[in-house]
């Protein structure tokens, strides 16, 4: 949505499958967009991905690569003789063909978002091992047609700099374009102290995450502040998640509609995760409420931020431990921290500036070659 957001001033076709998975009806209509859909069943999913397996092509891709999704991009291509296209992740990497077919020469915005070679190849080694050697394969295949699709763009765009590397996308070659958080309002400190983790607790990055804080460092912490609550809230936490609810002094708040009464609560908010890509949205939320961060390296990576300053970065258990547990007691230090990092938001996430990175990203694209 905050891609069409910042477009707003333009003329603007979506091809998506029915329904949008991540928007509602309501909210394209205020946009103005027109919208052609096509049908994608469980079955043609399942279908489309054993076929791109035998092809040598990544299971997101072959997820979506269907003959009716081709249609519709085709139509879209016809009705609107587009200036530009976006061309949204590694999953379509078949639009290249049918732009090619049906508007030969139309500049093309790859937006990468995160990059999926980086995601599954950082992943693997948190799965099974009977499992690992798949999800190596998968990140190679990704980071092949990544690479493929940035080659063909005239811009290539991702959240972070490193999604951009990883995809070969070297400085002067790509554009970051990051994900926004809205505006938050921090309440008054909380008693007694809260930890909090939130956002997409059906991520697999997140609950590896919040299982090891639940084993290594949240006993350490509770041990130093014994009135200590963590609270975890978001959507769609699964049964190990929902499970930790029955540790000492956690709560677990499954599929909340708003986040912002546990933001206010917050005292500290922390990024646990060891894996995944992109930018991590429960970073930026915690900022835009000027809630101090506590985050593992491989999570504080993608962002643009000083370490210590912005947020506090910390990767052992001893070492998280003692990062939450010296804001919680020292709530000077965690004005200080939360102030910059609400700071960073203003400056590199708020709405606005991401509408600009966008427009400024289509922008480039209009005005020919600049990969």
């Amino acid at each position: 949505m905050e891609w069409l957001r910042a477009l707003a001033d333009h003329r603007l076709t979506l091809v998506t499958p029915e329904p949008p998975s991540d928007v509602d009806a309501t909210s394209l209509d205020a946009t103005g967009v027109e919208v052609q859909e096509y049908p994608l069943s469980r079955a043609r999913m399942a279908f489309g991905a054993a076929r791109a397996v035998v092809a040598g092509r990544p299971v997101q891709e072959g997820l979506y690569h269907h003959a009716a999704a081709r249609r519709a991009l085709r139509r879209a291509l016809l009705s609107a003789s587009p200036d530009v296209v976006v061309v949204q992740m590694v999953r379509c990497w078949w639009a290249l063909s049918e732009i090619a077919a049906v508007a030969p020469g139309t500049p093309v915005v790859f937006d990468a978002i995160d990059a999926m070679g980086l995601h599954f190849g950082r992943g693997a080694g948190d799965l099974a091992a009977p499992l690992r050697p798949f999800a190596r394969l998968e990140a190679a295949r990704c980071r092949r047609f990544e690479v493929d699709l940035a080659r063909a763009a005239t811009v290539t765009t991702a959240v972070s700099r490193r999604d951009l590397e990883a995809i070969s996308v070297g400085d002067g070659c790509g554009r970051v374009v990051p994900v926004s958080a809205p505006e938050r309002r921090h309440g008054a400190v909380s008693e007694p102290p809260v930890v909090l983790l939130s956002g997409n607790l059906g991520y697999r990055p997140t609950v590896n995450g919040a299982i090891w804080f639940a084993k290594s460092v949240w006993p350490l912490i509770r041990a130093r502040v014994s009135k200590a609550r963590w609270v975890v809230a978001g959507a769609r936490p699964p049964r190990a998640v929902r499970k930790l609810a029955d540790l000492a002094g956690v709560e677990v708040h499954a599929d909340v509609p708003d986040l912002a009464p546990f933001f206010a609560r917050a005292r500290v908010a922390i990024a646990p995760m060891a894996s995944g890509s992109g930018v991590p949205m429960k970073v930026l939320e915690a900022w835009a409420a000027g809630v101090p961060v506590v985050a593992r390296s491989w999570s504080a990576a993608g962002l643009q931020a000083v370490a210590g300053h912005d947020l506090v970065t910390a990767e052992g258990c001893e070492e998280f431990a003692d990062a939450v547990a010296g804001l919680l007691l020292d709530g000077e230090r965690a004005r200080t921290v939360g102030d910059a990092g609400r700071e960073v938001w203003r400056r590199l996430y708020h709405p606005r500036r991401v509408a600009e990175a966008v427009s400024a990203a289509v922008t480039a694209a209009l005005a020919g070659p600049t990969r």
